[in-house]
């Protein structure tokens, strides 16, 4: 049953009480400016648009030239010209007008600089800048820094008589060893685990993909060959195309080689050190050689030091996300970018303690023993002898060792001698005085030692007693 209305006169009692306390509680100051506070806010609100057009307006151009080499590796001008040279071949973003090719660019090279992805790239904290979008952006930047244009322009083999002989000469100054075109050798890069293949890419402690790099004496790296292959060092080469061109080369009597580590077998256009020759070994044409190669060999472990140091994401430690094709390009989109900064002469940044260590741990676990099953070539064998006997024939002179570090007890006989008085010379050896007319003051006779004459002391004035003189610890001669 439908109760009824209340008559315009009535008044409720139930009703008029909170009224009442609502009255009474607003009209107290602590309510008053809590509902005051409200009022107060609307001006507080266009901050927002303000703070987000501020993020939107920040560009790492605008930072200082060391901080964008610290966040980017390159130099501005060098990003610059890096844009210009990818934008027509990546593919332009319609659903985010924000983040244009630029951003794309800037934010792979951030994850080749650090390995990691990152969420906020030139100062924008925007929840688009994902994970998802910084992978997308490695995946499109990687993909157009291998394009053959750009590959070939940043990484290039010297194929013409006159750039080789460049090369040659620049050997020759820095280490002394002649006809050399370049240093190779390998390097390992962690790679996911992959589907079909696992024993090929497993060297016994992670799976990564075998990179060979051929550097020259700028440590500028010339050739890189990341695809997979064999496990050895020499089998990566055999199938490479820089094997043809040497043997072709040598066959047109031109003589070229390679500087190879001792992985590597002694052929004709690849020349390795000699086995058994140790730093106790004495000094014999052999041990020179192995010297100079040593020295040389040095260019290529620089430039993958050097390589994995700028770019982390190569690090055996760092971002094992990707699989092996996709390392294969980063691996030559980083050399590519590696080359860009050696030729400019940018800053290294260099890797900690506990990179370096764990890093040169994990290349020896990677490579495994030298093996003692190397197929020599007679050939090669031969080719070696005759540059080791011209190195030793045309062998400079060695700067002077500094000297061995002195026992304690040597440095403590050298001070002692130093502060000694010289010891007085030999009465045999002293030369007579010469003749006088009279006689010398203090002296008798001629025949007689001299007797010196101290004058009379003051009153004041301290006495010493006269030292006799210091024979050393053996008596005079007479």
């Amino acid at each position: 049953m439908a109760e009824k209305p209340p008559e315009d006169g009535y008044i409720s009692v139930v009703d008029e009480e909170p009224e009442i306390l609502e009255l009474l509680k607003w009209d107290t100051p602590q309510i008053q400016k809590q509902e005051e506070r409200p009022c107060e806010q609307p001006p507080e609100k266009p901050k927002s648009p303000e703070k987000r057009g501020s993020k939107q307006e920040t560009d790492p151009f605008d930072l200082a030239e060391p901080n964008f080499i610290e966040t980017y590796r390159l130099s501005k001008d060098l990003a610059r010209a890096l844009i210009d040279d990818l934008k027509p071949l990546m593919p332009e973003t319609t659903k985010t007008p924000d983040f244009t090719v630029d951003c794309k660019i800037l934010a792979a090279i951030s994850f080749y600089a650090t390995g990691k992805f990152q969420k906020s790239v030139a100062g924008k904290t925007d929840p688009n800048i994902t994970q998802y979008f910084v992978s997308t952006a490695v995946t499109q930047v990687t993909e157009a820094l291998n394009h053959p244009t750009i590959v070939k322009k940043h990484i290039h083999f010297p194929h013409l008589r006159d750039e080789r002989d460049v090369v040659k000469a620049r050997f020759y100054m820095k280490y002394g060893i002649p006809n050399v075109v370049g240093c190779i050798d390998c390097t390992h890069v962690p790679i996911a685990k992959p589907d079909d293949d696992q024993k090929s890419h497993f060297n016994k402690s992670y799976h990564s993909k075998k990179v060979q790099i051929i550097c020259d004496s700028d440590l500028t790296i010339i050739s890189v060959d990341p695809s997979p292959g064999a496990h050895s060092h020499h089998g990566v080469l055999s199938r490479h195309a820089v094997t043809v061109d040497l043997k072709s080369l040598n066959d047109a009597n031109e003589q070229c080689w390679l500087l190879g580590s001792a992985y590597y077998s002694v052929k004709p256009y690849i020349m390795t050190p000699i086995p058994k020759i140790t730093k106790k070994s004495p000094v014999s044409p052999e041990k020179h050689y192995n010297t100079l190669h040593a020295q040389a060999h040095t260019a290529v472990t620089d430039a993958i030091k050097h390589l994995k140091s700028r770019w982390k994401c190569l690090q055996s430690t760092c971002n094992k996300a990707y699989d092996p094709p996709m390392v294969s390009m980063m691996i030559v989109a980083c050399c590519i970018l590696h080359n860009l900064c050696n030729r400019r002469g940018l800053p290294l940044c260099p890797m900690t303690q506990t990179e370096e260590r764990l890093e040169a741990m994990k290349q020896k676990v990677a490579n495994g023993p030298i093996s003692k099953k190397l197929n020599d070539d007679t050939e090669g064998v031969r080719v070696r002898a005759q540059l080791m006997e011209r190195l030793w024939n045309e062998r400079r002179v060695a700067p002077e060792l500094p000297k061995k570090r002195m026992s304690k007890k040597d440095r403590i006989l050298e001070a002692h001698q130093s502060q000694a008085p010289p010891l007085p010379p030999h009465p045999a050896q002293m030369a007579p005085p010469p003749p006088q007319a009279g006689p010398l003051l203090g002296m008798d006779d001629g025949s007689k030692r001299p007797r010196l004459n101290m004058p009379a002391p003051h009153a004041h004035a301290h006495t010493y007693p006269l030292m006799p003189p210091a024979w050393g610890h053996y008596p005079p001669h007479h």
